[in-house]
């Protein structure tokens, strides 16, 4: 995923986030005289708040990746389906990640944390190190970098009222100047997914859903499309979570320490 693009330097946000530092204030909110509905430019931001100060939790993706090449590779695949999941438990403050991660029938133990991927298979006792290809991969659901971003874009946000939840949802198809460079950001913690390049068409969809009551993080899901001359590539990928902000605490694997991780 974003295999084109793993060093590029995040232009378009870091100029959003400057941007929007300057012309935040400008934005008021109009408050509603009726107290118990909350009006849309509230649940955006507070529900954008409430994924700010998301600490910890237990978390359970399903992911599936659609690819029809453009090319057949070189085992003649012109096709190809990715189904991976991951379930597990994660705290944010720092970033520490434990769970199972499937992929093709192969399930390993995965541990993250804010520099490097840990990984076993299931029957082993050996942890290998590996360092990270590309920013915010870990499995979180959504990283804290994007949420900053998205809280510049409250006015593109469109709200979905459900009977116990709101979805809070971001749609884009600028593929060049958004979504390609900051592939890393936007779509960081899906397993595997699809590949944005300069003059391709695609789509990126996030939903971010809180519950009513008192907008605790339900969950997150990708939808996101790319058609470039390597491939068409359709993502659709779901995270849950639960028992949020409870305290849970991420077990490090001795093997860690002896593999010089922190």
């Amino acid at each position: 995923m974003g295999m084109l693009n793993m060093r590029k330097p995040i232009l378009s946000l870091v100029g959003l986030l400057a941007v929007a530092s300057l012309v935040g204030c400008q934005q008021e909110s109009g408050k509603k005289g009726d107290s118990k509905e909350l009006s849309q430019e509230q649940i955006i931001d507070q529900g954008l708040k409430a994924f700010e100060h998301l600490k910890d939790g237990e978390i359970k993706l399903e992911s599936k990746t659609e690819r029809e090449f453009s090319e057949p590779t070189s085992d003649g695949d012109t096709h190809a389906v990715y189904t991976p999941t991951f379930e597990g438990s994660f705290e944010l403050k720092p970033v520490r990640v434990r769970g199972v991660y499937t992929n093709r029938g192969m399930s390993k133990e995965e541990y993250y944390d804010a520099f490097h991927e840990y990984s076993r298979p299931k029957d082993s006792s050996e942890w290998e190190m590996f360092p990270y290809s590309q920013e915010n991969k870990q499995p979180i659901g959504v990283n804290q970098e994007a949420i900053r971003f998205f809280q510049t874009q409250k006015d593109k946000f469109e709200v979905t009222k459900k009977k116990d939840q709101y979805i809070l949802t971001y749609k884009s198809k600028d593929v060049n100047h958004l979504l390609e460079p900051n592939d890393d950001v936007l779509q960081g913690p899906v397993p595997i997914g699809v590949s944005y390049s300069e003059n391709s068409e695609g789509s990126y969809q996030i939903d971010l859903i809180v519950s009513k009551e008192n907008l605790t993080p339900l969950g997150v899901t990708y939808t996101c499309t790319s058609n470039s001359s390597f491939a068409k590539e359709k993502l659709t990928c779901k995270i849950t979570y639960s028992k949020q902000n409870t305290g849970i605490q991420v077990e490090v694997p001795e093997a860690v320490e002896k593999l010089g991780g922190i």
